[in-house]
């Protein structure tokens, strides 16, 4: 005979179980659709420049050119850390842009980065456009190869990007992010922006992928080919995605650049309202150490005339 004690038991025993059943088929369904998110990178579509010829490359041998880069953007400040133009040189037949941290820098105690941008420099409309670098192996850094028209970096970009865009090439923010459940380390993506970054702004993005080298310690090339009717990108020499988002008809200008979670300078990650600290703490970082994103080249072809 079963007793009132007993069945308390059984019933309390029977509601655990059912609680750890739905926890796992959860947790599997959110494994399953995070897992989607990550791509390995195929090989059907292989990199064809025929009817292209080169028309800018950088190797990046001896003193960086000023000519064609400029190495500050607007003030030092930027997100949780400070651009400053020390922090970007030439090294070895390499572009560094070197992450650091610096009790006594020139915008005081703080972690400091850099970028390298071609704005009024040197600008292109259409083409393919590829960089080989290796990204900083760091927690809280976001690595990018990127290109911008001049109305979205005043925020004048209209007409869903046909007056300018922003072009994420290449982006590495997911060294280590112990707050997500999948990890996404080792993998890139490609973003679309448009219509400025005010109420306006538009964006699309691909998956992430999987890349089939390391790439914090092997150099890999990231590219896009850019057309009046859409974008079509890849990593290593094949194609990865390709879109009809946002495609700007006006000069774009080459950009690399690091950038540091946080806002306003600061590095904190306790405030939540912190940009891209998804990305993670910078601050787990050991301090007495440099981060370098490496650049061995920046190529750009053109279909020719």
């Amino acid at each position: 005979m079963i007793t009132f004690d007993k069945r308390k038991k059984m019933k309390k025993k029977f509601f655990l179980i059912v609680i750890c059943f739905a926890l796992i088929i959860t947790s599997l369904a959110f494994c399953l659709t995070g897992c989607s998110n990550i791509v390995k990178i195929s090989k059907k579509k292989p990199l064809d420049l025929t009817g292209m010829e080169l028309v800018f490359e950088d190797n990046f041998d001896g003193d960086l050119n000023s000519d064609v880069w400029a190495t500050t953007f607007d003030n030092p400040i930027r997100r949780g850390g400070y651009w400053t133009e020390e922090q970007t040189f030439t090294k070895d037949g390499n572009l560094i842009i070197r992450t650091e941290y610096k009790e006594n820098g020139s915008q005081g105690a703080g972690w400091y980065t850099g970028t390298c941008l071609s704005q009024h420099k040197k600008e292109f409309t259409y083409g393919y456009f590829e960089a080989k670098c290796k990204a900083p192996a760091a927690e809280g850094l976001w690595s990018a190869f990127w290109m911008q028209a001049e109305n979205m970096a005043q925020n004048l970009s209209t007409d869903g990007g046909k007056n300018g865009a922003e072009i994420d090439i290449m982006e590495s923010p997911f060294y280590n992010d112990p707050a997500m459940t999948i990890k996404y380390r080792n993998t890139t993506l490609h973003t679309i922006h448009v219509d400025g970054y005010g109420d306006d702004h538009k964006a699309t993005n691909s998956k992430y992928f999987e890349v089939n080298k390391d790439i914090y310690n092997e150099f890999n090339t990231y590219g896009v080919l850019w057309t009046e009717n859409e974008y079509v990108f890849y990593i290593n020499g094949y194609e990865t995605w390709r879109t009809d988002f946002g495609v700007s008809q006006v000069p774009e200008f080459l950009w690399l650049s690091v950038e540091i979670a946080g806002e306003s300078g600061s590095a904190n990650p306790s405030n939540k309202d912190n940009q891209f600290t998804w990305a993670g703490e910078i601050t787990n970082n050991p301090k007495d150490k440099a981060y370098d994103f490496v650049v061995d080249y920046v190529k750009v072809y053109q279909f020719a005339k």
